[in-house]
């Protein structure tokens, strides 16, 4: 009985308390709501003032992020303002990457079969403007001159780029288009080279240097591309005026945007991690309800009203510092997260999505001192964006894939930054996540000259120590929406 007694105590001690719950909430919280949240507390508690209140903007320190202006759509001035303000007109009325696409279908002259193909085509596009399913596939699209003629029209379709394969089909599409006329890029050195190196090599790029992409090409060149660095430099900066997810400005359901809680930026090889403050509201706590917390309780001269309100302004003050500290704990926690992120998953911050490593909530959480259930709030719904585009933290935890050999991109990594762990990337294990493999996978059939079937396939992977079976290609393969060798 005694200890039956002792174990109720015990789960009572264990029961949360409101502000703990609250705490775990706003943990919990994207950031899309915490504007919203931080702007109830504000009303409801009148010790809590807005000190200064951001307008929405991109960070100041991210300026690499700037789409570049030396290569531009051809057009007068004219044309280019109206193109943003129609693009912001959109934007501000929440229009999905759909509507926006097909109420510029609605301008054009065409054949009705090559019209309703378009409009199939727009409805068959995810968040990114890639194809969730093979164009070949949709009805009407037997017919491959109607299927070409509906694509490309789409493409030239603002944001540019979109209806495509992958990434690296839209930066291409996106380059061709900065010519004048259809064919006006093979006429510019810069647009020409971009291209080709985007069709071709775009593997040359991986470590986003005009000194290297150099080296690379002169190891294994281009045939009839013959680049300087003058020339290397403004290939890079043409495709850093180019959006490798053009449909990710458009919003994935009405009202709804992803507004990133943290920014990677990339100085040559070490990395920088910022906490999105540039959105929400700073806060501090009403200098009157200070001076009136902090009167003296045992005067003669209060009388009950006053020591009324002095109570009040105290309990104000109190829960207005509780929540203030609780939003930079929140805070704090993302970025303790995010800067671990970068140190484990240093391979892709510098490479790409192919070389995403097998991670484990666990493993970050024994890292960085957190309880596991702390790291998977903090993950989820929270975004970080870099050179690479705009991931949900949980897209960084990944299941192991298994490798015949060790990886030969193992190494020692480096913090993040100075106050960051040091240790050995999962990456040096020789494993392989189930996403990373899959971008592989991608990657091999896009730039393969034949249509390798899926053992074939499995072949290819082992050569670069990635060990799966035939099936478990033929998964991935339908995951990523490609068909097989057979209907390719």
């Amino acid at each position: 009985m005694q200890g039956q007694r002792q174990n109720l105590v015990q789960q009572q001690r264990l029961s949360l308390s409101p502000r703990m719950v609250q705490s775990i909430r706003l943990m919990a919280m994207p950031f899309a709501e915490m504007r919203e949240r931080i702007m109830e507390e504000v009303e409801t508690n009148p010790a809590l003032e807005i000190i200064r209140d951001p307008v929405m903007q991109p960070p100041r320190n991210f300026e690499q992020f700037a789409p570049a202006t030396t290569y531009v759509q051809a057009g007068s001035d004219d044309e280019s303002d109206e193109h943003r303000n129609f693009i912001e007109g959109v934007l501000h009325h929440n229009a999905t990457l759909q509507e926006h696409l097909l109420s510029q279908l609605a301008d054009q002259r065409a054949e009705a079969g090559v019209l309703a193909l378009a409009a199939l085509l727009i409805q068959n596009l995810d968040r990114n403007g890639f194809h969730l399913a093979p164009p070949e596939e949709l009805p009407g699209a037997d017919n491959a001159a109607d299927l070409e003629e509906a694509l490309a029209m789409i493409r030239s379709f603002e944001p540019r780029g979109c209806a495509v394969r992958d990434f690296a089909e839209s930066l291409s599409v996106q380059a061709r288009l900065l010519g004048r006329g259809p064919d006006g890029w093979k006429d510019d050195p810069i647009l020409y080279a971009t291209v080709r190196i985007l069709e071709e090599r775009i593997d040359l790029l991986a470590k986003g240097k005009p000194e290297a992409l150099l080296r690379a090409l002169s190891k294994q060149p281009l045939e009839g591309l013959a680049l300087d660095l003058e020339d290397a430099e403004a290939v890079f900066e043409v495709i850093r005026s180019l959006d490798p997810y053009p449909g990710r400005m458009f919003d994935s359901a009405p009202d709804s945007y992803i507004v990133p809680d943290v920014y990677v930026t990339r100085e040559e090889d070490d990395f920088s991690v910022i906490i999105n403050e540039e959105e929400i509201p700073v806060l501090g706590i009403s200098p009157f309800f200070m001076d009136l917390e902090g009167g003296d309780p045992s005067s003669a001269s209060a009388d009950g009203t006053e020591k009324e309100a002095r109570d009040f302004a105290r309990e104000s003050v109190r829960e207005a510092q509780w929540f203030i500290h609780t939003l930079s704990r929140r805070n704090l926690t993302i970025l303790k997260l995010a800067r671990a992120l970068v140190v484990f998953q240093r391979d892709f911050f510098r490479y790409g999505p192919t070389r995403l490593t097998p991670l484990r909530m666990k493993d970050i959480a024994e890292e960085i001192g957190l309880h596991e259930a702390t790291v998977s709030r903090a993950a989820n719904g929270k975004y970080l964006q870099c050179e690479w585009g705009v991931f949900e933290l949980r897209y960084f935890f990944s299941n192991s894939v298994g490798s015949s050999a060790p990886s030969p991109y193992a190494h020692r990594v480096r913090p993040a930054s100075g106050d960051s762990p040091a240790f050995v990337s999962p990456a040096a294990s020789g494993l392989h996540s189930k996403q990373g493999v899959k971008e592989i996978l991608r990657e091999i059939i896009a730039s393969s000259t034949e249509n390798l079937s899926d053992q074939k396939l499995a072949d290819q992977l082992a050569l670069r120590g990635i060990k799966i079976a035939r099936r478990t290609v033929a998964k991935y393969r339908g995951e990523l929406n490609i068909q097989s060798s057979f209907d390719r």
